[in-house]
């Protein structure tokens, strides 16, 4: 029965897509160097924000207790259906997506010769590293060597390129390690973002904001000092998520859990003004959104219809006034470079009233609206951290969202994050 529903789930998803492209017209202009900002002279940058979706694909299988992940066949498949879906949704609102995968996935989609990451590469997304230090280096990672590390990420940067991938330069994760600028640096990767403190899902006033720099050091626990600060020749440009609301940003669950998928939405939505509102003409301006695949997909029938109506309501409007551009993680970077040979005695990353980051918390966003109630098609099963509600499709090959911190699972019980 699970095995009939899948393969019915398969074609339908292929079918949609499909479709998807055929309605909307859609050429994939992205390819060929006609990149929203590959011609982008800085001066075209003003109050613009460049814009992209972050996509972390988690190390599901890597964990011990945490299930079969993407050993299980069936999860691989139905995660790679996930993100061919997200990219033709992206695609005919005239985007791109940033895919940051580890292993296993990248390794089961080597060994079976699925291209998903070739094809979205080839469609203009970018393709860069997600990086778990606990699931690749094991516990205590930050005892390790930068050496260690460096090798270690070599290594899952060897697997994204066995997958298909090339021009490989982003990386997000080991955030508590003092050592992660110079280890990512010998592994041939110069572009980060995405901060968070992995335990606590925090994150900080610090590396919040829309302007870009070049940290000074590695962030040394809680300590982000030396990681906020600007140097010239820093070999690493991090680029900040955007204005968000740090206590919102780190409680997205208990928004979800609170008031469902449209009270996150609407955080987003106010994040998305604050940003704007904090764009600056004389700097590059960058905000992002990151999701999962099997996150926010909603109705079965509908999949990710809430993402597609946010980009409806909010990104097109704007990218049709030149307020906002697509653009992939390294596009962002290299306007901030270009940007820097104009202003090599600014500091980009100002945390004052004139620098961008100001009005980070400067109004809340109310998400403490009643929980909605439960889809017809979400029933509860038991989950792998506690007890969770999972779609049915996730169910036909056992409870995986929701069993880790990726955020995957759309609808939490009470007291459970």
């Amino acid at each position: 029965m699970g095995g009939l529903l899948f393969r019915k789930m398969s074609e339908w998803a292929s079918m949609v897509a499909v479709l998807l492209v055929i309605g909307a017209g859609f050429v994939p202009v992205l390819a060929a160097g006609l990149s929203p900002v590959s011609s982008m002279n800085t001066g075209d940058l003003e109050k613009c924000l460049l814009f992209t979706i972050g996509v972390h694909v988690e190390p599901l299988g890597l964990v011990a207790g945490k299930g079969p992940g993407y050993n299980d066949q069936r999860l691989f498949e139905l995660h790679v259906q996930d993100l061919r879906l997200l990219a033709g949704m992206v695609e005919r609102h005239g985007g791109t997506l940033v895919v940051q995968a580890q292993t296993p996935f990248t390794r089961v989609a080597a060994s079976s010769g699925e291209r998903v990451l070739s094809d979205l590469q080839t469609r203009g997304h970018e393709i860069a590293l997600h990086f778990h230090e606990d699931a690749h280096l094991g516990r205590n990672p930050e005892s390790q060597a930068a050496s260690t590390w460096a090798k270690t990420m070599t290594e899952e940067i060897s697997f994204l390129r066995l997958a298909g991938a090339t021009k490989i330069r982003y990386w997000s994760g080991g955030n508590l390690y003092p050592g992660i600028l110079d280890a990512a640096s010998a592994a041939g990767l110069d572009v980060m973002s995405d901060y968070k403190n992995p335990h606590s899902q925090e994150t900080s006033l610090l590396v919040l904001g829309v302007n870009p720099w070049r940290p000074s050091d590695g962030p040394s626990g809680d300590d982000l000092t030396a990681f906020s600060e600007h140097s010239p020749n820093g070999r690493i440009i991090y680029l900040p998520d955007g204005s968000y609301d740090p206590e919102g940003f780190a409680a997205k669950q208990t928004i979800i859990r609170k008031g469902g998928m449209e009270a996150y939405f609407h955080f987003l939505e106010e994040s998305l003004a604050r940003s704007l509102r904090d764009a600056q003409p004389d700097r590059v301006n960058v905000f992002h959104v990151t999701i999962h695949p099997g996150e926010f997909t909603g109705d079965p029938e509908k999949p990710y219809a809430i993402l597609d109506s946010f980009l409806s309501r909010n990104v097109d409007p704007l990218a049709a006034s030149g307020s906002i551009r697509w653009a992939t993680f390294s596009q962002m970077a290299d306007a901030y470079t270009q940007w820097e040979e104009t202003h090599c005695n600014v500091n980009p990353h100002s945390t004052d009233a004139s620098g961008g980051s100001s009005s980070a918390v400067s109004d809340k966003v109310e998400w403490d609206s009643p929980r909605g109630s439960v889809p017809s098609n979400v029933r509860p099963s038991e989950g792998f951290s506690g007890q969770c509600f999972c779609t049915v499709r996730a169910l036909e090959i056992g409870c995986v969202l929701g069993c880790c911190d990726c955020g995957a699972c759309s609808l939490a019980l009470p007291g459970t994050d």
